[in-house]
């Protein structure tokens, strides 16, 4: 299970309701930060999470996405956390870990692992037992990266099969399982016949990047998508800006097939009126859209 929680969901500026942008996400017991924009500690702190972070993901150098990340290495550091904290970003981010922990006058007992992506195509960057991350590139003011989380397929045992032919339980299930024909009681036994495949979940966190269509295939077939979607329809100097207004963001997510979308990242100027979800709701009839969609507020949750 992914289980997720939006810490910001404003833009460049943070506002009352809003803070900087990041998303902490849980999966089998390990704890995932896309992004980590100013403030971010002290929102775990208010979603009742845990700070013990194992892994953070910073899609590029802009204070507004990772302005929080001094502050998160110096909390680990007074908690006296024997754990690794591993941090992946765009080419440079080797230099800026040292940077920081050259700038910040505390004393660094962590073991930070730190790791440069240039992604020109869609690639792994993390490997678990029972999950993957990838990044690509995208196109923004600044070197940046789009992230997503996968679980893994995982083959089940059809239990109402098993009953049909009279098999009891054993061990030698699990060599089912692992997609290998058995023989029991001189009868051979075929995994594609009697297990199935469950599809793990998967989210795509996606911010900051012009409209481009070449993130499509990256963005396909996931089941929830967080992407920026900046500014109202009516700003017209979106790309220019290296930013999507909700019409791109819209058109990106009908194209990804999700079922799930978030538009984060949102500009100041929407904080006290509903122009950018009247927009929204007018975009998503006119272009016949079916999935869910949701402007979230920090501390929302989702679950996959």
């Amino acid at each position: 299970m992914i289980e997720g929680t939006f810490l910001g969901t404003s833009s460049a500026f943070p506002t009352a309701k809003r803070n900087h942008p990041a998303v902490y996400v849980m999966i089998n017991g390990e704890r995932i930060l896309f992004d980590c924009g100013e403030g971010t500690q002290r929102q775990i702190r208010k979603a009742g999470l845990s700070p013990s972070v194992d892994y953070v993901f910073i899609t590029h150098w802009h204070g507004d996405h990772s302005l929080g990340l001094g502050g998160i290495i110096q909390s680990l550091n007074m908690m006296k956390s024997s754990k690794r904290l591993q941090v992946f970003g765009p080419s440079g981010t080797e230099q800026s870990i040292k940077n920081i922990l050259m700038t910040y006058k505390f004393y660094n007992q962590l073991d930070i692992k730190s790791k440069s992506i240039n992604a020109p195509e869609e690639k792994k960057v993390l490997e678990r037992d029972n999950y993957s991350i990838s990044a690509i590139n995208v196109e923004h003011s600044v070197k940046c990266l789009a992230y997503k989380i996968k679980e893994k397929d995982v083959r089940n045992i059809s239990v109402e099969k098993l009953a049909e032919k009279g098999i009891k339980p054993g061990r030698f299930l699990s060599r089912l399982k692992d997609g290998n024909d058995v023989i029991y009681n001189g009868i051979k036994l075929k995994y594609k016949e009697l297990t199935y495949l469950k599809k793990g979940k998967s989210f795509a966190y996606v911010t900051d990047l012009r409209y481009n269509r070449k993130i499509i295939p990256f963005i396909k077939g996931v089941d929830a998508l967080a992407i920026e979607s900046t500014f109202g329809e009516e700003f017209q100097k979106s790309y220019e800006f290296f930013h999507l207004n909700i019409k791109e963001a819209m058109l990106l997510a009908k194209s990804s097939g999700a079922r799930e979308v978030f538009f984060v990242h949102t500009s100041q100027r929407y904080e006290n009126d509903d122009s950018l979800a009247k927009s929204a709701a007018a975009i998503y009839s006119k272009m016949k859209c079916s999935f869910r969609y949701s402007f979230p507020d920090d501390f929302d949750k989702f679950s996959l």
